[in-house]
């Protein structure tokens, strides 16, 4: 673009763009150069240089680490992926974490990393301590973002992984344009969050949705007994779906269970807000169209007087991995705007 049809573009004063892209040009985010048209002299163009940063979405999983690194216009750079063991400490676990951010920027070419979000299993507070985590993984008190910080030198975002991931929905996913909905994440571990009035809805503690912290709900440990009892092949917990989808009896008694004891909690989130949609994430959102309808019978049962749709989303597992990303994205942008001030 031009600088006026830039100024144009995003509603500033040709001073104030030409400000914005004299800064973005010295630190490489903007190339220029002029393109003749016709008599006169030729108009100098701008464009944007996308791989010359990146940021970085991490999602840290309890039996994975995966890491992404995205240009200046979203573009994939790397997507970098190691087993997280459950035997190791939480020390060595972060350390397993620097390392994988690191491996994951080289291959990119080792741009500079604006911004680190990352999701994970717990509630996280405003200082980035994880104040409660995965009870067998050690994570409570865990001072995550200062041993991120001490390594990379860039603004370091840590949020629960349900809430990540009902950000990434909201923006790409089932719940984009939704008003409000409950994201449900389902499989290993059950957890959830909500958005409202189009917002992420946090809290005071980091842990507004999160109702499966109620020990009464049976939430925590639930999906892995209960599917484990109805025949799961391994770490394979969905594959009892499959079975009770062909007729087995135990599967389907064990599938019946479940959905019943995702339901209760549902119910409950569901009656506090009144959402249009609850959002089926993570890995039960491969099963959803087997196991929607039924759970939707559950919750419109328990939660008579109100009756939000299901939806399966899109982006699966994917969407931890992407809301960590957009938070990052997030934070680059508001770095950016409070830089780029009218004059």
């Amino acid at each position: 673009m031009t600088l006026g049809e830039l100024a144009e573009r995003i509603d500033v004063s040709r001073p104030t763009a030409g400000v914005g892209v004299g800064e973005l040009e010295e630190i490489g985010w903007v190339l220029s150069d002029r393109a003749s048209q016709g008599m006169g002299r030729p108009a100098r163009r701008h464009a944007l240089n996308a791989p010359a940063a990146a940021v970085v979405g991490v999602d840290l999983g309890l039996h994975s680490i995966r890491v992404v690194l995205h240009d200046l216009n979203e573009g994939l750079l790397a997507d970098h992926r190691v087993a997280n063991h459950e035997g190791i400490g939480a020390a060595e676990q972060l350390d397993l974490l620097v390392s994988v951010i690191s491996e994951a920027a080289a291959r990119a070419g080792s741009p500079p990393l604006l911004a680190i979000g990352v999701g994970l299993p717990g509630v996280v507070d405003r200082s980035g301590r994880i104040v409660i985590g995965p009870s067998h993984a050690g994570w409570g008190g865990l001072p995550l973002k200062g041993r991120l910080a001490a390594v990379f030198d860039c603004p370091i975002l840590i949020e629960n992984d349900a809430m990540a991931a009902a950000s990434a929905e909201h923006q790409w996913g089932a719940g984009r344009g939704a008003d409000s909905f409950v994201y449900l994440l389902g499989g290993h571990r059950t957890s959830s969050a909500i958005v409202i009035n189009g917002r992420l809805l946090r809290g005071t503690n980091g842990a507004a949705g999160m109702v499966g912290e109620l020990p009464e709900l049976q939430w925590e440990g639930s999906a892995r007994q209960l599917l484990n009892d109805g025949g799961a092949q391994g770490d394979d917990l969905l594959s009892v779906f499959a079975r009770a989808q062909d007729g087995d009896a135990v599967a389907s008694a064990a599938v019946d269970s479940y959905l019943d004891r995702l339901s209760v909690g549902l119910a409950a989130v569901a009656l506090a807000i009144d959402p249009e949609l609850v959002v089926l994430g993570g890995g039960i959102s491969r099963v959803g169209a087997q196991i929607g309808p039924a759970l939707q019978d559950r919750l419109h049962a328990r939660a008579h007087i109100i009756a939000p749709r299901i939806e399966t989303s899109p982006l699966g597992a994917e969407a931890t991995v992407r809301g960590a990303a957009h938070l990052a994205f997030t934070a680059v942008d508001g770095e950016l705007d409070t830089r780029m001030r009218p004059i």
